[in-house]
């Protein structure tokens, strides 16, 4: 019975705020992996490779808001970076609870899209911002351990486009 169902495709909005959606996901997803490298990288000295590859097995099974936590309750990272982790957390339980089925009586009207993507588009760009910041974070915490990270500032300058 069920598969005699005909679903009606996706109009052209939709598809694009599946587009969004899924960019969103992925950023906010490689933040969240930066963050638990962050967390990994402070708790375990540098000769810790097997501990530390094993906490990150378990951090990564985080959710950010634990992960979130845990930076607070450690002070892993510097405090206007953790409050605008905890920002960016409000925005992704949003994005995953509520984006759809908030104004779902709105979802046929171009302007409800246009919010829509607007609000999605900003919390993929401050995801991947938050996620260079930590990047930059853990580079000066291990300059400060005595690590040459040469190497891993020149592999960020090529990646994303900044100058030498």
């Amino acid at each position: 019975m069920v598969e005699n169902i005909k679903f009606k495709g996706a109009s052209k909005s939709e598809i694009t705020l599946y587009i969004f959606l899924g960019e969103s996901l992925c950023a906010v997803q490689s933040l969240e992996d930066a963050l638990s490298h962050s967390i990994v990288i402070k708790q375990t000295e540098p000769d810790e490779k097997n501990k530390a590859d094993n906490l990150l097995k378990e951090h990564r099974k985080f959710t950010l808001g634990k992960a979130i936590g845990i930076i607070k309750n450690e002070s892993l990272l510097p405090k206007p970076l953790e409050i605008e982790m905890s920002k960016l957390l409000t925005e992704r339980n949003w994005l995953i609870h509520k984006s759809i089925t908030d104004n779902k009586n709105d979802l046929k009207s171009d302007l409800y899209f246009n919010n829509l993507f607007e609000r999605i588009k900003a919390l993929s760009q401050k995801a991947r911002t938050l996620q260079v910041l930590i990047e930059q974070d853990l580079i000066e915490y291990s300059e400060k351990k005595g690590i040459d990270m040469s190497k891993v500032k020149n592999a960020m300058n090529k990646h994303y486009g900044w100058p030498k």
